[in-house]
């Protein structure tokens, strides 16, 4: 871990998430944060930001390797997301003591990320056992 180098010192990232589910209107939430982009390895960079998701803080992490992404959220509720394209995945939330296991199949995952900056998008389906969940979209922007 000696060779994490910061590449900036701080990144403007945008999230645009669009969830369809079923019989229901599209919804998009967005949120901006200031950030801080990592290089770890030649194809591995993270990126941690915080923000304020109705009124609570939320620190997010996002893991993205040569063919993944993982994402970590901390706050009120914890979450743990990995997203591989065309794999099945476990999509944990963690609240009060107790575990919501949900799985995703990521249909897209395309990224261009550099010291720069760049775009993360994934497209997935969310299921709960049998029950499909809903259709998501998920984009990350960083300047």
């Amino acid at each position: 871990m000696s060779d994490i180098k910061k590449l900036k010192k701080s990144v403007q990232v945008g999230a645009c998430l669009t969830q369809s589910i079923t019989g229901l209107e599209p919804i998009e939430i967005h949120e901006e944060a200031i950030g801080s982009l990592y290089h770890v390895e030649p194809e591995t960079f993270i990126l941690a930001f915080e923000s304020d998701m109705d009124g609570t803080p939320v620190t997010t992490t996002l893991k993205l390797g040569d063919d993944s992404l993982s994402i970590v959220k901390i706050g009120d509720v914890h979450s743990r997301q990995t997203f591989v394209e065309d794999e099945w995945h476990a999509h944990q939330y963690f609240h009060g003591g107790k575990t919501l296991v949900f799985r995703n199949y990521t249909k897209k995952l395309d990224f261009a990320l550099s010291e720069g900056g760049g775009i993360i998008e994934v497209l997935y389906e969310l299921w709960s056992g049998e029950t499909h969940m809903g259709y998501y979209h998920l984009e990350f922007f960083i300047q």
